[in-house]
């Protein structure tokens, strides 16, 4: 397969592209910095994802190079803990562009080339958080811009359903990364106990559910927001 993850710099970006190039796929990442992984199998491109003629620019390479994808996970995103009143409205912009329009352009060049594939049900694959069913204070602007994406899985599972294509959200828990390095101990101590498996979530946690939904064994699946760790 050829699947295309954004946000492949660090953490669970990473830690997929990783995975599915040690399992023989090839593998089309971005991040606004340069490549930190070196692999044969891997490309990088160095965008600003929020930057929509850069983002159809690296969309138009990737079809001169592979001629289509098989997959699209949207992984790239940013969060800040603030209270709303105290959050200024460029902030709130920003989170935005990255967590929903960027995601939102991304499909879009990406079903353009996702309808070339020979797989039987190729997927789009977005990122979404527990920030979301649990209205977690101090997150309004992020809980809202992966909300929004949770109704973008809903809706363009519809819209796409006469490609043949699926399109399906994991909501994650409490990862180790970048995001939740600076939240204090004790606060993800308390969202994980309130987790049905009280751990923090790991990479590896993360991996097989990642595989299953772009892959065909879950031919049947779309419009669904998988969460992880039983946060419900």
């Amino acid at each position: 397969m050829i699947i295309m993850i954004t946000g492949t710099r660090t953490g669970v970006g990473r830690a997929l592209a990783e995975h599915f190039l040690d399992s023989g796929h090839e593998v089309v990442g971005c991040g606004r910095k340069p490549a930190t992984l070196d692999h044969p199998k891997y490309r990088h491109y160095q965008v600003d994802l929020t930057e929509t003629d850069r983002t159809r620019a690296m969309f138009r390479e990737v079809r001169q190079e592979y001629g289509h994808l098989d997959a699209l996970i949207n992984n790239a995103g940013t969060s800040t803990m603030n209270h709303f009143m105290t959050t200024p409205d460029e902030v709130t912009r920003k989170i935005f562009d990255l967590n929903f329009f960027a995601v939102l352009n991304c499909c879009r060049e990406a079903v353009k080339l996702l309808r070339k594939s020979d797989e039987t049900a190729p997927a789009i694959l977005n990122v979404s958080t527990v920030a979301v069913p649990w209205a977690l204070d101090g997150h309004l602007a992020y809980s809202a811009s992966k909300s929004a994406v949770e109704q973008l899985v809903r809706v363009m599972s519809k819209e796409l359903a006469a490609f043949g294509i699926r399109v399906n959200a994991l909501g994650l828990p409490p990862v180790r990364t970048v995001l939740t390095r600076t939240v204090a101990q004790p606060k993800i101590d308390a969202l994980i106990a309130r987790q049905a498996i009280p751990r923090m979530c790991t990479m590896s946690d993360i991996v097989g559910p990642v595989e299953f939904l772009i892959g065909r064994r879950s031919a049947f699946i779309t419009g669904e927001t998988v969460f992880l760790g039983g946060v419900h």
